[in-house]
C-alpha cells in the first residue's frame, strides 16, 4: 500500500503568519464563508479551505479531514481566514464541547450521531 507524501509541510499553508483568533477556535467551531473575495495573496491551501465552506458549513476538524492536514495547522488557516473577514464562526455546541474535553461523547451527541447514522440506512 503506498501513501500520498505531501510535497509541503503543513505549516507553509499558513503563509507564515500567525492567527490570533485560532486561540479562539476550537476543533468543532463551525465554519462558514462570508462571500468576500479572496487577495491573490492567500496560499492555495486558504482558497481550498474557503471553496470548502461557500455552501454551507463545516467544522474545524472536518475541514481539516477533507484537506488532509493536522488539525494545528487547520485551527492556525481558519483563524487567519477569520481575523481576515473571509470566515466566520460560530461557537460549538455547549454539550458536544464539554463532553470533548472530558474526552467521551455525551448521551445527546451519540443519539444524533446514532440517528443520522440510521438516516443512512434508510436512504
Amino acid at each position: 500500500m503506498s501513501r500520498e507524501r505531501r510535497l509541503l509541510p503543513p505549516y507553509l499553508g499558513t503563509g507564515g503568519s500567525e492567527a490570533s483568533a485560532s486561540g479562539s477556535l476550537d476543533r468543532l467551531t463551525a465554519l462558514r464563508a462570508t462571500g468576500l473575495p479572496l487577495p491573490t495573496y492567500h496560499t492555495p491551501i486558504q482558497l481550498r479551505m474557503v471553496e470548502l465552506v461557500v455552501d454551507g458549513s463545516l467544522s474545524v476538524i472536518e475541514v481539516a479531514g477533507y484537506l488532509k492536514l493536522p488539525v494545528g495547522a487547520s485551527l492556525m488557516i481558519a483563524g487567519q481566514l477569520v481575523n481576515d473577514g473571509h470566515l466566520e464562526a460560530s461557537d460549538p455546541v455547549p454539550d458536544a464541547l464539554t463532553a470533548l474535553r472530558a474526552d467521551r461523547p455525551s448521551k445527546a451527541v451519540m443519539e444524533e450521531v446514532l440517528s443520522g447514522l440510521r438516516q443512512l440506512l434508510v436512504a
